[in-house]
């Protein structure tokens, strides 16, 4: 089958980016981090924006499996999910490869602003790439592959 699902997942394990949050279950102190960490993320938006030259809509926020995922949607198509908690996650989904590589474009762009002037912030922005769903498909090869493992 072919696939319609394009996307650019970032995974922040080195917690690198700005509204990466690690929460210390100290309900005062973690209502503070998340705070700054909110603010943090309406700058980088904004930034992004500028770098897709699309505006990104905020549709809210939903909780799965205890992790807080804010939702972001694009004028032309396509949507961003981000989850704030230590390590950072961000997903943006597309229907068209073209779209998801303008986006990683935009997304490496907008991250080099905010991000230390390190070898590890560097690699970090060069590793953001877009994908297709196939490419992560488990196939029974794989799956009896990984099976044998």
């Amino acid at each position: 089958m072919k696939s319609k699902h394009f996307f650019v997942p970032v995974l922040d394990v080195a917690g690198l980016i700005p509204f990466s949050v690690k929460l210390n279950h100290d309900i005062k102190e973690d209502l503070v981090l998340q705070s700054k960490s909110e603010k943090e993320l309406e700058k980088f938006i904004r930034m992004l924006d500028n770098s897709f030259r699309e505006t990104a809509w905020y549709m809210g926020f939903d909780v799965i499996g205890e992790k807080f995922y804010e939702r972001f949607m694009f004028d032309k198509g396509g949507f961003f999910e981000v989850m704030m908690e230590h390590p950072a996650a961000m997903v943006g989904h597309f229907t068209s490869m073209k779209r998801a590589e303008k986006f990683a474009s935009a997304l490496r762009k907008a991250l080099s602003k905010v991000l230390p002037k390190t070898t590890a912030a560097k690699l970090f922005i060069e590793d953001i790439k877009a994908s297709s769903a196939e490419e992560y498909e488990l196939k029974v090869e794989k799956w009896s592959k990984i099976k044998e493992i």
